[in-house]
Order: C-alpha cells, then sequence, then structure tokens
C-alpha cells in the first residue's frame, strides 16, 4: 500500500487513505507530524521530538530546515549558516561530527521515521509513497528527494506538487457539475506557493502560481530571533548572534513563542541560564513580546504574499473578486494577521481552513496514492510546468524548449548543431528557468557528443525534452538517452 508524505521544512507528516477516510498516521504514538528536525548524536541519528529534545545539549550537530538548502548550489544558497559547507558535488552539505553529510541523507532519516509509523500503523510495510514537493522545486531537489527516498529503500516514489495536492485534500476536484475558481495560499516552513486554480466539468487546471521559495516561518522565527537579540545586546552588551548555542535555543524558543500568539495577544520568551560571562555569571534571557509587535516586525513578510497573489491572479487573467475560495494551506497560514490582510484582500467570506492546514499537504497526498494504485477513482487533475525549460545556444543564449504554463505530459525536440569548421565535440546545456542568459538559470544536463569533423552547420543533433504526466524529465540528443529518469526510482 502507498502512503501520502509532506516532507516539510519545520513539520513533516503521513497520512493514509481508505474507503472510509484519509487519516494522518501517529508518530511514535503521540503527534500526528513529527518535527523535521535531524540530530547527529554520538549513538546515530535522531529525528523529531527526540532531536528537539537534545537541541541544548547538542547545538551544532542538530539540524533544522534542511528543505530550504536541499538539492541547491552552495555558492547559490541565499542563507549562511555555520553548520553549512560546500559539499563534494558543489551542493550544500551538513558539517556532522565525523565529517560532511549529504541532504538526502538527513532526508533519508526523516522518511524512515515516518515509514516506520506507517508501518506499526499499517502492519504491513509501504509499497511506495507519494511525496509532496513545492510547486516550483527545482530537478537537482525532486532528485535529492528521490535520492532519500531511495536509501531509505521505498520502492516507488511519485512526487506531487503542494499545492495540488492540497487542493484535493480540500476536495475541490470533486466540483465536476459548476465553474469553481479557487486560490491555493501555501504558507509553510520554508516556503510560499500561491496557485490559482480553474475547475470545471471535474477537470482542475492550473492557471497561474507565484511564489517565493525563501519565505516561510523561519523566517517569521527570525524576525523574533533578531529582535529578542537586539533588545539582550542593548541590555548586556553581548551579541548572540555571535554564540551559536544560545542561537539555537533561541530560534527553538522563537518559534514557540511564535505558535503562542496565534492564540494569545503577548507572551514571555524565557531563556534561562542562555550565556556565561567573566563578570556577570550566567544571563539569562526574558522578554515580553506583544501579538502587535510580532505583526508590525513581519507585515513587510505578509505583504510579499499579496504581491505574488497578485502576480499569480494576473498570469490567470482573474480579479480577485472572480475568486470564490481561498484555501489556506502550512502551519504559518494560521497567523491571525495573514487572515486579517487576505480577508480584506479578497473579502471576509473567501478563507476556507477545511482540514488542519498543516495536514492538508499530506492528505491529499495520501488521496493522490490511492488514485495510483486504482483504490479510488480518480479525479482529474491537469499539471503544468512551473518553469521553462530549454537549451543554451552558441553565445550562452537560453531558447525555451518546453515553456512555463505548457500542460504535463509533453514532448517537444530543438535542433543543436555545429558552429566552427571541423568541430569534434558538440556541447549540450539543458538549464531551466526564465532568464535569458543560461548561465542564471538552473542547470539541468551538461553533456559533451562526439561530433563528425564537417563544416559548421552541418552537423544537427536533435534534442528531445521529454516530460511525463508525474514531471520527470527525460531527454534524448538523436538515439542516445541522456538523462531518464524513469530508469531511476520512479
Amino acid at each position: 500500500m502507498m502512503i501520502g508524505i509532506d516532507f516539510g521544512t519545520t513539520n513533516s507528516g503521513v497520512a493514509v487513505w481508505t474507503p472510509r477516510g484519509t487519516t494522518m498516521i501517529e508518530i511514535a504514538g503521540q503527534q500526528d507530524t513529527l518535527p523535521s528536525v535531524v540530530a547527529q548524536t554520538d549513538k546515530g541519528f535522531v529525528t523529531g521530538r527526540y532531536a528537539l529534545t537534545q537541541t541544548d545539549e547538542n547545538p551544532d550537530f542538530t539540524f533544522r530546515n534542511i528543505k530550504r538548502y536541499l538539492g541547491r548550489e552552495f555558492d547559490e544558497q541565499e542563507h549562511s549558516h555555520f553548520q553549512l559547507a560546500e559539499g563534494p558535488d558543489g551542493k550544500v552539505w551538513w558539517r556532522g561530527r565525523d565529517g560532511l553529510i549529504s541532504g538526502p541523507t538527513l532526508v533519508a532519516e526523516i522518511l524512515k521515521s515516518l515509514l516506520i509509523a506507517a508501518e506499526s500503523h499499517l502492519k504491513v510495510k509501504p509499497s511506495g509513497a507519494v511525496i509532496a514537493v513545492p510547486v516550483d522545486c527545482t530537478q537537482a531537489q525532486k532528485d535529492a528527494v528521490r535520492e532519500a527516498a531511495r536509501l531509505v529503500g521505498l520502492e516507488r516514489v511519485e512526487l506531487f506538487e503542494e499545492p495540488y495536492a492540497a487542493a484535493v485534500a480540500y476536495g475541490v476536484t470533486a466540483l465536476d457539475d459548476k465553474f469553481t475558481r479557487v486560490v491555493i495560499y501555501d504558507l509553510g516552513g520554508g516556503t510560499f506557493d500561491v496557485t490559482v486554480l480553474h475547475m470545471k466539468n471535474g477537470v482542475t487546471s492550473p492557471a497561474g502560481m507565484n511564489g517565493i521559495g525563501f519565505l516561510g516561518g523561519a523566517d517569521f522565527d527570525a524576525r523574533i530571533v533578531e529582535d529578542c537579540a537586539d533588545k539582550f545586546f542593548a541590555e548586556h552588551g553581548i551579541d548572540l548572534r555571535g554564540k551559536p548555542h544560545c542561537m539555537v535555543r533561541l530560534v527553538k524558543e522563537a518559534e514557540e513563542a511564535k505558535r503562542r500568539l496565534s492564540d494569545v495577544t503577548e507572551t514571555i520568551i524565557h531563556l534561562p541560564q542562555l550565556v556565561l560571562t567573566d563578570d556577570k555569571g550566567l544571563l539569562t534571557l526574558k522578554q515580553k513580546l506583544k501579538r502587535s509587535e510580532l505583526e508590525a516586525m513581519t507585515k513587510d513578510l505578509v505583504a510579499s504574499t499579496v504581491t505574488c497573489l497578485t502576480e499569480a491572479l494576473k498570469q490567470a487573467d482573474l480579479s480577485k473578486k472572480e475568486i470564490e475560495h481561498v484555501l489556506l494551506v502550512g502551519g504559518q497560514s494560521r497567523m491571525p494577521l495573514i487572515h486579517s490582510v487576505l480577508s480584506r484582500f479578497f473579502g471576509p467570506d473567501k478563507l476556507v481552513t477545511g482540514p488542519r492546514p498543516e495536514h492538508a499537504v499530506a492528505l491529499g497526498a495520501a488521496i493522490q496514492a490511492a488514485e495510483i494504485e486504482g483504490r479510488k477513482a480518480k479525479s482529474v487533475l491537469e499539471r503544468i510546468a512551473p518553469a521553462s525549460i530549454g537549451i543554451t545556444r552558441f553565445g550562452g543564449e537560453f531558447v525555451p524548449v518546453i515553456k512555463r504554463g505548457e500542460k504535463y505530459p509533453v514532448r517537444k525536440t530543438a535542433e543543436l548543431c555545429t558552429v566552427k569548421d571541423g568541430q569534434a565535440i558538440l556541447g549540450l546545456e539543458i538549464t531551466q528557468g526564465e532568464a535569458v542568459a543560461a548561465e542564471d538559470n538552473e542547470r539541468l544536463v551538461f553533456y559533451q557528443i562526439g561530433a563528425e569533423a564537417l563544416p559548421a552547420g552541418e552537423l544537427t543533433v536533435t534534442v528531445t525534452l521529454d516530460v511525463d504526466a508525474g514531471g520527470q524529465l527525460s531527454v534524448m540528443a538523436g538515439d542516445e538517452v541522456i538523462i531518464g529518469l524513469k530508469d531511476k526510482a520512479a
């Protein structure tokens, strides 16, 4: 039986569909989500709440926000952190006790905990999983997720975009007798996605999408951390930002304080015996934080999501008045300020919070898993390319072959030819993005093809790009397979 997995920046979850309904699976018999935290101890890896409980004693090797950096080039990642380093493949890796640790290795530990919970619940080992990923997930990030799944022995893995999973969980694909326009507002721990969906006659079609790869609950936490650090420095003359052990504790407490402020109007951030000084001994951080203060320090973050909303609606050629439902997804969407801003933007009666926001993606992934296996009737959900994929021409120009917004599955070809007399090697570079200069996009493929020594332009190779219904890319040069993702963990 296949299961549904939401691998999140802050929390992860696993769910299963049955004819009686879709259910979140309890982790270790206690909670229905697992903190996406991995710690390396002297006895091995621990995850989730076990990892959190030992944070104070082991801050250097307790890893959070793994998803934010997974599959990213080290020299392109936007946020520096003392735990991060450049791996042998040029990607972001983590500094472990005995050397560097790859992203897929850490993700595999999280998946392992979810699979143990699923097997305990089902009384049988899951045969595969639908794993939800951000809508703008790059090929490198998808490959990293698949590698993590391979490491834990998952026989079958399908990737499913998070907004679509949320839509399935909310049941919008069941509206087959009327036309509906829906916005998925997905603000999780590390990424923000907004997707505009059209539903008509049982078919769900994406009409517009936008998002920010580095915006989520972690950024709201960071504003609290900065505020506390500034106040502590003003009071004691000590900059906590230069003390990693202190910052790990502060980040943890900031996240908990932010959550409390969704239910109360003020809270206390209290970290006893936080830092040892020569003249004052052990110092404690104790500061009051009001909801209004949090809203003031994060209003620009919320405003940036509204900018994305506006762009997605423009792409869909819709006005905000034409939107009938706004589905809130992701734990950070619980913030009262977000409800207030969206109510003013769309109108007070359009917000929908059906399943718990942090559960929607996992539940939708489980429903998709059941549909793949034929245990549940399939809904018709069209999927589109989140970014253009194309080839690099001589001089570095990016030429889109599969354009952003094209429906999957799609198969397109382009011609690549020699540009110099007697050219012995033809370079094939495939990138993904919207920049005119190929170097500003994400490189997916670089492959050298042996060329016959002919005058310039007389040797032509047909390049075929094939993306299947699940968003998996295959590349062929003539009859030669350069990338065949179907041959990997699929």
